[in-house]
């Protein structure tokens, strides 16, 4: 599946199955990938993936959780198809689809996002409790491998999480993270509870950064101060960026802060959530996703799997470009105007392309399958 995804750059099952070159009916192809969609993949090439993955984190790894949304409009056949916000529409209209959850890690040395955790999901399934479950379960996967690997983890969220109960599942499970708070959360500070944008409109930046914001580099300033939330009472940071839009960013934070220079740090991590909106886009656009055929939810959530292992190797590529010929020969295959870039991605994605496109055979005949060898002779008593 992943030759297929990779060579084809698609993952309808009808692109795979002519990149696998097979000497059987094409038809025969889909219908044995369409059901082995169907069953359970095995729990032990997850976990092969996952220690990949975290083989190439630092030490204090910074995760990126955010929703996207898949539209289908023209469905009718897909199980549990519900209804989702079109965010990708200038009126985010209401169209058929579903929802979709992802956590990536940014790599330790080229910062690229790698998915450790997608889920799509309806609200249209018989159990389906809501999309803060599902976001816990990406959470308490990532935080069983912190654990697993001694290390503690920094989770940055949009203001779409910023509610009570992400906050104290954070607090839980005693990890730090960088929230973006809305324009009408009340903070406590100074024996009194304050809107939290009378803090913001009464203060100005102190500590002066440059950043990359959208694709270009800009100036801001920076204050922080301690407050309290209602969420557990627990102390924390208030984080005041000004500069950067219309109205300064107000965001939320955890992280001990003992200089100027983690304030940076720390807005530099929400920055960086940037990464996983064109993690999105690069999943859509350069794979297709959103026009996946297969119909059964269990399905859909297989391919999405591939997919995240596809895009995975992807990444642990660029992770390499400083140190490995064989990446920047992919690079080259690329074809690619631009030499330098902050994501990789597109590049890597599309040399593998053009490298794959020249092979004229499937994936079996790479394969050196030992064959046993056979016996003329049976066994027999004496």
């Amino acid at each position: 599946m992943i030759y297929g995804i990779s060579k084809s750059k698609d993952i309808l099952l009808s692109s795979i199955a002519d990149t696998l070159d097979e000497s059987i009916k094409k038809i025969y192809t889909i219908d044995r990938l369409s059901e082995n969609l169907n069953k359970d993949i095995s729990s032990s090439i997850d976990l092969n993936y996952s220690n990949l993955v975290f083989n190439s984190l630092g030490d204090n790894p910074v995760f990126l959780v955010d929703d996207s949304d898949i539209i289908k409009p023209l469905g009718e056949k897909f199980e549990d198809l519900g209804l989702v916000r079109d965010g990708s529409s200038k009126a985010k209209s209401i169209e058929k689809g579903y929802h979709h959850t992802e956590i990536v890690a940014l790599t330790k040395n080229m910062k690229q996002p790698i998915s450790i955790f997608s889920k799509i999901h309806s609200s249209s399934e018989k159990e389906y409790i809501s999309a803060n479950n599902v976001t816990f379960e990406g959470i308490d996967k990532v935080v069983e491998l912190l654990n697993k690997n001694n290390k503690k983890g920094i989770f940055v969220n949009d203001r779409g999480y910023d509610n009570n109960l992400i906050f104290n599942h954070y607090f839980d499970k005693k990890q730090y993270f960088v929230i973006r708070l809305k324009e009408n959360r009340k903070v406590y500070l100074n024996h009194k509870w304050y809107k939290v944008t009378t803090i913001r409109d009464s203060r100005k930046g102190k500590i002066k950064m440059r950043v990359l914001f959208q694709g270009e580099e800009k100036e801001c300033y920076v204050s922080t101060l301690k407050v309290q939330i209602t969420a557990k009472k627990e102390w924390m940071n208030l984080i005041l960026v000004y500069g950067l839009g219309e109205t300064p960013m107000i965001l939320a934070s955890n992280i001990p802060i003992k200089s100027k220079e983690d304030v940076i740090k720390i807005t530099r991590h929400y920055l960086d959530r940037w990464k996983i909106e064109e993690y999105f886009k690069f999943k859509k656009q350069e794979y297709n996703f959103e026009n996946f055929r297969v119909r059964s939810l269990k399905a859909i959530n297989n391919l999405n799997k591939m997919l995240t292992y596809t895009i995975g190797l992807v990444a642990l590529l660029s992770e390499k470009i400083r140190i490995k010929k064989f990446v920047h020969t992919i690079i080259n295959e690329s074809k690619s105007l631009k030499n330098d870039v902050y994501l990789w991605f597109y590049q890597i994605a599309r040399g593998i392309y053009n490298i794959l496109s020249m092979v004229r055979c499937g994936i079996k005949k790479w394969q050196h399958i030992k064959k046993s060898k056979t016996y003329d002779y049976q066994l027999s008593f004496l």
